[in-house]
């Protein structure tokens, strides 16, 4: 009996349809596309620091300065530029002598941020906000204000390379594509602007350097594009 049922078995497994693994022939391709813009936005930002003992007078000159600045600055804006705070933070200095912690002064920080739109008008806001009383100038940054359209314009034309390239080889080959495995693209952005060391009026006049240290022209140089795509298709 035992003998049967063997048998029976082996008979069964003998009539199993085998399934081979298929490995489906791929191929990938890529491509990259680069192009030089320019830049259409532009954000300036400034900070004012002071520092004292007695934190309304600080508060109280910060806000002075501050605020003459930015009503002076709205002066030259235009509907779709911004002035925005983007800093308010008070600290307070502590020295310490033999584990006991004493109290210094306070340091007060204002800091706001413009936004333009007509990258031309850099140099005069720099100079409207030194000239009163801003000290600290930077993070100047030159941006597309729509640099997704500028990627998908480019990717469009890196996945269109990307194809002309696989269909080549795969004729060339011998065979032809069959459709799309995977398609990975992607895009940066980056300035080509180096920013500048800059100083207010009063520090340079401190240094004893020229009385006119106006900014007279920032050049906002390009912003890089790069886009591309890695493309896997299957083969016929």
């Amino acid at each position: 009996m035992k003998k049967t049922l063997i048998s029976l078995c082996l008979i069964t497994m003998a009539f199993l349809p085998v399934y081979a693994e298929i490995q489906e022939a791929t191929l990938s391709t890529d491509a990259t596309v680069n192009s030089d813009i320019a830049p259409d936005t532009a954000t300036i930002r400034f900070t004012v620091e002071n520092s004292g003992t007695n934190i309304a007078d600080i508060k109280a000159k910060n806000d002075k300065i501050v605020n003459t600045a930015i009503n002076e600055i709205k002066k030259k804006l235009n509907a779709d530029e911004t002035v925005k705070t983007i800093t308010y933070r008070v600290n307070s200095v502590y020295s310490y002598k033999e584990k006991i912690r004493i109290f210094q002064k306070y340091e007060v920080t204002n800091g706001f941020e413009v936004k333009l739109k007509d990258i031309n008008k850099v140099s005069e806001i720099i100079n409207i906000a030194t000239s009163n009383g801003v000290k600290n100038v930077g993070g100047l940054n030159f941006s597309l204000a729509d640099g997704e359209k500028a990627c998908n314009e480019l990717m469009a034309k890196s996945i269109k390379i990307a194809k002309t390239r696989a269909e080549y080889l795969a004729n060339s080959a011998g065979t032809s594509l069959l459709k799309i495995k995977s398609i990975n693209p992607y895009c940066s952005q980056n300035s080509t602007y180096v920013q500048p060391r800059m100083m207010s009026n009063a520090l340079m006049k401190s240094a004893g350097a020229m009385e006119d240290s106006a900014v007279e022209s920032i050049e906002p140089g390009t912003i890089n594009v790069r886009a591309g795509v890695n493309m896997t298709y299957y083969l016929k």
